[in-house]
């Protein structure tokens, strides 16, 4: 779990230099490019997340001159303690290690363990990492009933705005049943509709695209990324041997085109590998 986290957040931090929220600030519908709408829900309207015991222990960290970290570590010790059976007095026992079952205001302790990690290799404080990435868990039930109950029409989800805010994107119009269950997130929230494509359909595209490149005798290696905010997936491919006509090769390889005029399909020829080999 903790792992699985980390790997998520260092992604997400990974790539939001180069993202941008779109959309106005203000809330409701507002025009973007032709074909699409957006609604925007912002912070201010949004519920607030609610974590008394949190709260309670940034108080207690204030009056004590100790760390946050080390007030929320020493409280979990403690409800470990009272929880189980075993030592738990011992030198090095990890209440996130051992007891997988702590929970400080809905945040498993283990995620607490992770995002002091991530305030040190971010160089922000233990706060501002529990206020930006401490809603992971409810937001990520949320965005799995958004996927669940619209398996046909989401067309992507992504944090912005250094994960304070999340963007949905659709394929048609934007479900008002989707509007709902976004306003149940402690974050700015922009739905984008009109789209024209869903995220499932660009796996299958996805999927389509890399399993023909496995048939193909002149591919070395491959790699292939889907990029849910476009539509296009881009494609590298290693020739077994370098072609003088990158653009010919490319035409050699007939790829196939996506059904979905919405979904495009962009192919880069490399002279390095790129991992992947076909199988």
């Amino acid at each position: 779990m903790t792992r699985s986290l980390l790997a998520v957040i260092a992604v997400v931090i990974a790539v939001l230099a180069t993202l941008c929220a779109c959309g106005p600030s203000g809330a409701g519908p507002a025009s973007t490019v032709a074909g699409t709408e957006t609604i925007v829900l912002p912070r201010a309207d949004q519920p607030a997340a609610h974590r008394p015991t949190l709260e309670r222990l940034k108080r207690e960290a204030a009056a004590s001159g100790r760390p946050l970290e080390e007030v929320v570590r020493r409280y979990a010790a403690r409800m470990a303690a009272a929880s189980s059976p075993g030592p738990t007095d011992f030198e090095g026992y990890d209440p996130a290690a051992t007891e997988p079952g702590v929970m400080i205001d809905g945040i498993p302790y283990a995620e607490l363990v992770d995002l002091g990690t991530i305030a040190r290799s971010e160089g922000i404080s233990y706060e501002e990492a529990i206020d930006r990435f401490g809603s992971q868990s409810s937001d990520q039930r949320v965005i799995d009933k958004l996927n669940a109950e619209f398996p046909d029409e989401i067309s992507g989800v992504r944090y912005v705005d250094d994960q304070r805010g999340l963007r949905v994107g659709f394929k048609g119009h934007i479900p008002a049943r989707a509007v709902e269950l976004a306003k149940t997130l402690p974050v700015e929230v922009t739905l984008i509709g009109g789209k024209g494509f869903s995220a499932a359909e660009l796996r299958r595209a996805q999927d389509t695209v890399v399993s023909w490149l496995r048939s193909r005798s002149a591919v070395a290696t491959m790699t292939a990324h889907a990029d849910e905010e476009t539509g296009r997936v881009t494609v590298v491919v290693q020739p077994k041997v370098m072609p003088d006509d990158t653009e010919e090769f490319t035409r050699g390889l007939r790829l196939p085109q996506p059904d979905n005029p919405y979904i495009t399909i962009e192919v880069t020829v490399s002279a390095e590998s790129v991992a992947v080999r076909p199988q």
